[in-house]
């Protein structure tokens, strides 16, 4: 008995192993990158309202409402009327994740890059302070959150926004 039991989970990890460089090219559903290229990436600028694309975090700072866009950047809306929130400006921060704000200075991931953004004045947004390279650029390789097929990211396209639902061809990245 014992030595049946013994073959069987032989056998069950022999054949139940495969090598991550053994997997055939996928075609179906996936995920894909979209890229900006290396030149518009690091470009923080204040502009008019636009239409909210891809909801990530939201959150109350004084009277305003602030929705991070993912991969985009960040709305803000006038919140004084609560029952009628006003849209008042979009912060373009490329590859932004993340946000956060404290004592009138929004904190944001931009790419590899950690910027905080003076925002007492709505109307004159500037670039307080950039830290380089705190978020590692191989993070961007893959997918958060899911697992399965995706689209191998090529660097020479530029750097990953974000990453949408597609129909792959012959996908060769797994996570």
């Amino acid at each position: 008995m014992k030595k049946s039991i013994l073959i069987i989970f032989a056998l069950a990890l022999f054949f139940g192993c495969t090598d991550d460089n053994e997997k055939k090219p996928f075609s179906g559903e996936g995920y894909k990158p979209i890229y900006i290229s290396k030149d518009k990436a690091f470009i923080i600028k204040a502009e008019q309202p636009t239409i909210l694309l891809n909801p990530g975090k939201l959150f109350l700072y004084n009277n305003y409402i602030y929705i991070t866009d993912k991969g985009s950047g960040v709305h803000i809306l006038d919140n004084t009327n609560p029952a009628s929130p006003t849209k008042l400006k979009f912060i373009s921060i490329p590859g932004v994740k993340d946000v956060v704000v404290k004592n009138g200075v929004l904190f944001a991931d931009n790419i590899t890059d950690l910027i905080a953004l003076d925002i007492s004045d709505l109307s004159n947004i500037t670039v307080k302070k950039r830290i380089k390279d705190v978020y590692p650029l191989e993070d961007q390789y893959y997918p958060d959150g899911v697992s399965g097929y995706f689209e191998c990211v090529d660097p020479d396209k530029g750097y990953v926004l974000r990453w949408e639902k597609a129909i792959l061809e012959n996908a060769k990245c797994y996570k």
